[in-house]
């Protein structure tokens, strides 16, 4: 019955509680064919609740035969696990401020998330505009095609936000895919340089904050980032090495 499990006792110990309650002459054997219980469990779950007092026992025969207690018994029960739950909680308070020191010092300070499809993608994009400085190797731009929309208010309010976009692009990017109102009109708070044309991929990278985002722009659509300032750091200065490596835009 549900009501064993809401009240902490296990499946077993209710069938047998109520094997006990129900059979004539209640025997290991009889309880064990009455509840399909290995007889081995059944033993064992025999002395848990004796040693609850919700179960007795006689030898008769030289057998012994089990009777529950008056059911009362059960609240009795309860009350006092209720109660040793409270000492036991006030006991843990005492610890609980060590434990959580222990914790934050010793715990690994990296987080992990995925995005999937193309609004997985928008949330990623939107996390950009939380951070002044967004730094991309083997940005492709293929957020114009495949949310063309979007990529128009996106960058407006990346603009309007002064949110600086530093980026390491493929040369075939930038043949084909470079916005043509940043070669005529300039894009704001936008720099790049170009990678040699053997270099190309719907994957990149991004750096932001304690942050590197892997994006692959293509069916299914999925990125991941990894925060931990280590990582972000050796990312920050592979990009670093590159930028100062690839000759300045003719």
């Amino acid at each position: 019955m549900e009501i064993w499990r809401k009240i902490g006792f296990s499946d077993g110990e209710g069938k047998v509680y109520e094997a006990i309650l129900k059979l004539e002459t209640p025997t290991l054997q009889k309880i064990h064919e009455a509840t399909g219980i290995e007889r081995r469990n059944v033993y064992d779950i025999i002395n848990k609740l004796i040693s609850k007092g919700l179960v007795t026992y006689v030898t008769e025969n030289k057998k012994k035969v089990y009777h529950i207690t008056h059911p009362n018994k059960i609240l009795t029960y309860l009350e006092d696990r209720k109660q040793e739950i409270e000492i036991s909680k006030k006991e843990f308070e005492t610890t609980l401020p060590d434990l959580i020191r222990a914790y934050e010092t010793n715990k690994e300070d990296v987080s992990i998330q995925i995005y999937r499809g193309l609004e997985g993608m928008k949330a990623l994009y939107e996390d950009f505009l939380n951070y002044q400085d967004n730094y991309f190797i083997g940005a492709n731009f293929a957020i114009k095609k495949y949310l063309a929309n979007f990529w128009i208010k996106w960058n407006s309010r990346r603009e309007e936000k002064e949110v600086f976009w530093h980026d390491i692009l493929s040369q075939k990017t930038y043949d084909q895919q470079l916005p043509n109102y940043y070669k005529t009109e300039k894009m704001k708070h936008y720099e790049y340089k170009i990678l040699p044309k053997e270099f190309g991929s719907p994957h990149f990278i991004v750096i932001y904050g304690n942050k590197v985002g892997n994006l692959m722009w293509e069916s299914p659509f999925i990125a991941f980032t990894v925060e931990n300032s280590l990582i972000a750091k050796n990312y920050m200065d592979y990009f670093n090495f590159l930028w100062k490596t690839l000759p300045k835009p003719k």
